[in-house]
């Protein structure tokens, strides 16, 4: 039995007919969530291939709050999500809907024909993507209501009367005794697959007892449906081209452009239509009618039956000529699909489903209502899109020179969000988002996968076995890192994390102190975390003294405050914990050099390490965590000191044999007794980290923390919530991917706890610090996410937000700052 907790899926509901058809559902079920699941690979597709919407289309987070403001929906969500991988088994599993409707597939065959790439990418996510959901279905749902996007393109059209799914065909006499499927053929691949779709569909009801619907959809043209209506910020897209332009559609826009209607062939070859608005209002009625348990109930989806293309040609020249158009048409010219049938076939076909509806839309009011939308974006309209470039029939040699590039080349050199995405999937395949990395990052797989292969091998069993490879690794960890970031002044060394380095100095100078009898002053900022100075704060040993802001942002003023204090020690962090500053600590460093040269000059790089250089020049120790921003192993980090340093502490691990030999290694090298695996692990985070490079690792999290902030600005504006962002204060503003944002009258706490129960992830520090109270969230961008994933995390904020805001946990105040 269904219930209003039990969310209805849409597979593909980004798309032309997804999109409006989400909406339908949670216009007519306002208390049931509607997933929409997509992995915007339309949008990349058509954007690489040279193509796009005529009608601007709005992200994710954005329709989402159009949805909220022109409909009070509050029950659509949006999850990035690719249907060949195991997020879609994941989602089934857990969020158990009571229906899915299935559109996410290849649906250009066009595209399919054009190159062998091509066409394996259409089986592969078309057949694969409808295969793993029947046996999520199966295996996490089985009473769920399948409603799969089919083509009436499937069937072999030979004058024969067009059953509906089944029927009982006569033969020299004899009649079938059960109904068996209509004949189908296809010329191209594209709809080859949606043919294996059917057969996969009915084998799963007829074996699996699954419910399905499988819907002959016809050609869908215009782009008003009754919820969409007049509001642009909830437009569906709208495509021109050889790919993903409808015929209808396509003809419009060359009417409005100037262009003349192009009728591929001799224009004899038959199409039936339905309008965008009928087709998701009659598709949003058929999930609470569900196929019977076993049953694969097959539904001609058409309402404009028996239109040769010739004659919408005629009809639409006709209709636009009274509204003032000039209209040509081309006949002939262009024969991608070398259809040339010479005789109009005339059939009927069964529409059960369609005629009980009665009403729907005809070719003249649809007619309307599109020109009407698309009439203020006339001027955008790109001629070079009508012209089709593919030749069904010729091998990819001989393909015409103006063709665009296969899809493989999409991928290796233009489509860059979608290697990204393979990227994350491959490496970070996580359903959480995690935007908190400087303080615990989400380990790569490879990470995982090496520390696990460590752990699982027989070495185990074989200790000085376990301590030989572990020094292996321990050698290539330091090899790489030292290949990473140069310091030929330093001596380089894998260490646990930063509080637990920042701790062992600390003792260890406080054991100077201690023997010199006198307290050690230590000159820090207030923005600090406390792993890294709370030894120091603790330690009876240290008196502790906080740069003011005017310090951190003026040298002279910094060099004025190290000459009247005189410190013995100062304690920075590259990039500040809670602000997401980024310090001028080499700066700072040459000037504690000059005014204090005795002064031991500690560096903690762990907000920083993975996404940018260590800052070495003037420092004793440089120090940071290989588990945040490097997506290693737990625990562990690198260490950087120099000779001063070494001769100065003697010493950090007092007991135990180093696990390498050497005048450097003797009291700072890990000993043994430990994990050895997690030094695979670290190994494997470099590698990855090397393989990326960190220039493109700061300039990706530079521009998604962009993306971020630019959400954000948006949702707190709009919420009238008064706000401001602390990353501000030097040049390199994005350069560490950051974001923090600071509250007045309100408070975050309650809208970190829902972001957290709703799996994405920030910083939330609220507390009083040195006199002031601290109300942030702190965000950091790993390179790895994706604009759709920020956009999903974007969407879940505001949904926490609003739902934070309607139990009356926080005060809202002031304007935007």
């Amino acid at each position: 039995m269904k219930t209003n907790s039990a969310p209805i899926i849409v597979l593909g509901g980004d798309g032309y007919l997804g999109w409006p058809l989400a909406l339908k559902l949670a216009k007519r079920n306002p208390q049931r969530p509607v997933v929409i699941a997509d992995n915007l690979a339309r949008r990349r597709l058509a954007k690489k291939l040279g193509a796009g919407s005529l009608l601007p289309v709005l992200s994710p987070s954005e329709r989402l709050a159009a949805c909220r403001k022109h409909h009070q929906l509050t029950n659509l969500e949006y999850l990035h999500l690719d249907v060949t991988s195991d997020s879609l088994d994941a989602l089934i599993k857990s969020r158990q809907p009571a229906a899915i409707y299935h559109l996410a597939q290849q649906c250009s065959a066009a595209l399919s024909m054009r190159s062998k790439e091509d066409a394996l990418y259409t089986l592969r996510n078309n057949e694969e993507g409808n295969m793993r959901l029947l046996w999520a279905v199966k295996e996490n749902a089985p009473n769920c209501h399948i409603i799969k996007l089919g083509s009436f393109g499937e069937y072999a059209k030979s004058g024969l009367d067009i059953a509906e799914g089944y029927f009982k065909p006569s033969y020299k006499g004899k009649t079938a005794q059960h109904a068996v499927p209509y004949p189908r053929q296809s010329d191209d691949f594209y709809h080859a697959s949606k043919i294996n779709d059917t057969n996969y569909l009915s084998i799963a009801a007829r074996m699996w007892k699954l419910r399905i619907t499988d819907i002959m959809q016809s050609t869908i043209f215009g782009t008003w449906t009754e919820e969409i209506g007049d509001h642009p910020a909830l437009f569906t897209r709208l495509d021109y081209d050889e790919f993903f332009g409808t015929v209808v559609n396509r003809f419009l826009t060359q009417a409005l452009s100037g262009q003349p209607l192009t009728v591929y062939g001799s224009g004899h070859q038959r199409t039936g239509l339905m309008s965008l608005n009928d087709s998701v209002s009659s598709l949003a009625e058929l999930w609470d009618d569900p196929a019977a348990p076993g049953e694969h109930r097959v539904i001609n989806h058409l309402t404009e039956t028996s239109f040769s293309v010739n004659e919408l040609a005629d009809t639409i020249k006709s209709q636009l000529e009274k509204k003032g158009f000039q209209i040509a048409i081309q006949r002939g010219k262009y024969n991608p699909r070398q259809e040339c049938e010479s005789s109009k076939l005339g059939y009927d076909i069964e529409r059960n489903h369609l005629e009980s509806r009665g009403h729907h839309d005809t070719l003249a009011q649809v007619i309307e209502q599109t020109l009407a939308m698309l009439l203020p974006h006339q001027t955008q309209i790109d001629p070079q899109r009508f012209a089709p470039s593919t030749d069904w029939q010729s091998s990819e040699e001989e393909a015409p020179a103006s063709a665009v590039v296969s899809l493989d080349s999409v991928r290796q050199h233009n489509s860059e969000e979608s290697r990204w995405e393979e990227l994350r999937q491959l490496e970070f395949p996580y359903r959480n988002i995690n935007l908190n990395p400087g303080t615990l990052g989400s380990p790569a797989s490879s990470v995982i996968a090496a520390i696990d292969a460590f752990q699982d091998s027989d070495i185990m069993a074989y200790p000085l076995g376990q301590y030989g490879e572990g020094r292996r690794h321990l050698m290539n960890a330091m090899k790489l890192a030292a290949e990473l970031w140069p310091a030929p002044e330093h001596s380089l060394h894998v260490s646990a994390g930063a509080s637990q380095c920042s701790n062992l100095l600390a003792l260890n100078l406080a054991r100077e102190a201690a023997a010199n009898g006198w307290k050690m002053r230590v000159l820090t900022t207030p923005h600090e975390h406390i792993g890294g100075t709370g030894a120091f704060e603790r330690l009876p040993e240290f008196e502790v003294h906080y740069l003011r802001e005017a310090e951190i942002n003026s040298s002279d003023a910094f060099a004025e405050r190290v000459r009247s204090l005189k410190p013995d020690v100062a304690f920075f962090s590259h990039i500040a914990f809670d602000s997401g500053y980024i310090f001028p600590v080499a700066q700072w460093a040459k000037i504690v050099r000059e005014v204090r040269p005795d002064c031991c000059v500690l560096f903690d790089v762990s907000q920083s390490l993975g996404l940018m250089p260590p800052p070495f020049d003037h420092a004793d120790a440089v120090f940071g965590s290989a588990h945040k921003w490097l997506f290693g192993p737990r625990g562990t980090g690198l260490i950087w000191t120099n000779s001063r340093f070494r001769e100065r502490a003697g010493a950090l691990h007092w007991s135990g044999s180093p696990l390498l030999d050497g005048k450097d290694t003797q009291g700072f090298c890990p000993a043994g007794g430990m994990d050895f695996a997690v030094f695979s692990g670290l190994e494997a985070a470099l590698k990855l980290h090397r393989e990326i490079g960190d220039q493109t690792i700061r300039k990706r999290s530079r521009n998604l923390a962009g993306r971020l902030r630019q959400g954000l600005t948006d949702l707190f504006g709009q919420r009238g919530i008064s706000h401001r962002f602390l990353n501000q204060q030097y040049a390199l503003e994005w350069e560490a991917g950051v974001v923090t944002i600071a509250f007045e009258n309100y408070d975050p706490y309650p809208l970190y706890q829902a972001m957290n129960q709703r799996g994405v992830h920030c910083k939330c520090i609220k507390d009083l610090h040195h006199g002031q109270e601290r109300m942030l969230l702190r965000f950091g961008v790993p390179f790895y996410e994706t604009e759709a994933r920020i956009e999903q995390a974007l969407s879940v904020i505001a949904d926490c937000e609003k739902a934070v805001a309607l139990a009356g946990h926080t005060a809202l105040a002031g304007s935007t700052a």
